[in-house]
Protein backbone atom coordinates (compact mmCIF):
# COMPACT_ATOMS: atom_id res chain seq x y z
CA UNK A 1 0.00 0.00 0.00
CA UNK A 2 1.57 3.46 -0.85
CA UNK A 3 1.53 6.63 1.54
CA UNK A 4 0.50 9.88 1.11
CA UNK A 5 3.05 12.54 2.88
CA UNK A 6 1.30 15.89 3.34
CA UNK A 7 3.79 18.54 3.60
CA UNK A 8 5.85 20.85 1.41
CA UNK A 9 8.65 19.88 -1.05
CA UNK A 10 12.00 21.19 -0.50
CA UNK A 11 11.30 23.38 -4.01
CA UNK A 12 8.08 25.40 -2.11
CA UNK A 13 10.42 25.95 1.22
CA UNK A 14 12.97 27.24 -0.99
CA UNK A 15 10.30 29.72 -3.08
CA UNK A 16 8.63 30.77 0.58
CA UNK A 17 12.04 31.22 2.35
CA UNK A 18 13.38 33.62 -0.86
CA UNK A 19 10.36 35.62 -1.03
CA UNK A 20 10.36 36.63 2.41
CA UNK A 21 13.63 37.62 2.36
CA UNK A 22 13.14 39.70 -0.52
CA UNK A 23 10.24 41.08 1.74
CA UNK A 24 12.70 41.80 4.34
CA UNK A 25 15.16 42.89 2.52
CA UNK A 26 12.94 45.39 0.49
CA UNK A 27 11.27 46.56 4.49
CA UNK A 28 15.06 47.40 5.72
CA UNK A 29 16.16 49.73 2.38
CA UNK A 30 12.57 51.55 3.14
CA UNK A 31 13.06 52.02 6.93
CA UNK A 32 16.54 52.90 6.01
CA UNK A 33 15.08 56.48 4.04
CA UNK A 34 13.17 57.63 6.89
CA UNK A 35 14.40 60.02 9.41
CA UNK A 36 15.71 58.48 12.05
CA UNK A 37 14.99 60.59 14.73
CA UNK A 38 12.65 63.64 15.60
CA UNK A 39 15.77 65.70 15.70
CA UNK A 40 16.28 65.35 11.91
CA UNK A 41 12.77 66.26 11.21
CA UNK A 42 12.78 69.23 13.32
CA UNK A 43 16.17 70.54 11.38
CA UNK A 44 14.65 70.26 7.97
CA UNK A 45 11.57 72.09 9.35
CA UNK A 46 13.83 74.57 10.79
CA UNK A 47 15.92 74.94 7.63
CA UNK A 48 13.15 75.51 5.39
CA UNK A 49 11.61 78.44 7.65
CA UNK A 50 15.11 80.12 7.25
CA UNK A 51 15.37 79.54 3.36
CA UNK A 52 11.89 80.65 3.01
CA UNK A 53 12.07 83.90 4.90
CA UNK A 54 15.57 84.50 3.01
CA UNK A 55 13.36 83.89 -0.22
CA UNK A 56 10.73 86.06 0.84
CA UNK A 57 13.45 89.01 2.07
CA UNK A 58 15.11 89.02 -1.58
CA UNK A 59 11.69 89.23 -3.33
CA UNK A 60 10.55 92.28 -1.13
CA UNK A 61 13.80 94.04 -1.73
CA UNK A 62 12.68 94.38 -5.04
CA UNK A 63 14.92 93.56 -8.28
CA UNK A 64 17.15 96.96 -9.00
CA UNK A 65 17.94 96.48 -4.58
CA UNK A 66 18.90 92.62 -4.89
CA UNK A 67 22.37 92.03 -3.23
CA UNK A 68 25.40 89.84 -5.22
CA UNK A 69 25.34 86.45 -4.26
CA UNK A 70 26.65 85.18 -0.75
CA UNK A 71 26.15 84.10 2.51
CA UNK A 72 23.16 85.42 4.46
CA UNK A 73 22.78 85.37 8.32
CA UNK A 74 19.70 84.37 10.32
CA UNK A 75 19.43 84.06 14.00
CA UNK A 76 17.91 80.39 13.67
CA UNK A 77 21.06 78.78 11.82
CA UNK A 78 22.98 78.75 14.92
CA UNK A 79 20.03 75.90 15.79
CA UNK A 80 21.59 73.66 12.98
CA UNK A 81 24.96 71.78 13.50
CA UNK A 82 27.51 73.59 11.19
CA UNK A 83 24.29 75.35 9.74
CA UNK A 84 25.05 77.71 6.97
CA UNK A 85 22.85 80.10 4.13
CA UNK A 86 24.08 80.98 0.78
CA UNK A 87 21.98 83.01 -1.88
CA UNK A 88 22.73 83.26 -5.71
CA UNK A 89 21.27 85.63 -7.42
CA UNK A 90 21.59 85.10 -11.36
CA UNK A 91 20.36 86.96 -14.67
CA UNK A 92 17.19 84.77 -15.71
CA UNK A 93 16.89 87.41 -18.89
CA UNK A 94 16.50 90.93 -19.82
CA UNK A 95 14.08 91.68 -17.07
CA UNK A 96 14.29 88.33 -14.58
CA UNK A 97 16.63 87.52 -12.02
CA UNK A 98 16.99 83.97 -10.23
CA UNK A 99 17.01 83.64 -6.85
CA UNK A 100 18.34 80.02 -5.08
CA UNK A 101 18.92 79.66 -1.54
CA UNK A 102 20.17 76.72 -0.40
CA UNK A 103 20.84 76.05 3.48
CA UNK A 104 23.18 73.66 4.81
CA UNK A 105 23.78 71.59 7.63
CA UNK A 106 25.54 68.88 8.87
CA UNK A 107 22.25 65.85 10.10
CA UNK A 108 22.82 62.69 12.54
CA UNK A 109 25.87 60.62 11.71
CA UNK A 110 27.58 63.72 10.39
CA UNK A 111 26.02 63.10 6.72
CA UNK A 112 25.41 66.71 5.03
CA UNK A 113 21.78 67.70 4.50
CA UNK A 114 20.54 70.54 2.74
CA UNK A 115 17.03 72.18 1.58
CA UNK A 116 16.97 74.58 -1.83
CA UNK A 117 14.48 77.30 -3.14
CA UNK A 118 14.18 79.01 -5.88
CA UNK A 119 12.16 82.05 -6.90
CA UNK A 120 12.20 84.54 -9.53
CA UNK A 121 11.83 88.30 -9.20
CA UNK A 122 11.02 90.66 -12.41
CA UNK A 123 11.79 94.29 -12.91
CA UNK A 124 8.54 95.76 -12.46
CA UNK A 125 7.10 97.34 -15.70
CA UNK A 126 4.22 98.40 -14.66
CA UNK A 127 0.37 96.56 -16.20
CA UNK A 128 -0.82 97.28 -19.74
Amino acid sequence: MLRTFRGFSLIEVTVAIGIIGVMILSTSIFLQRLPVSGREVRDQDIALRIARNEVEVLRATGYDSLPASGPFSNSLLSSLASGTGIATVTTYDAKTKKVDVVVSWTGTRAIARSVSLTTLVAQNSGLP
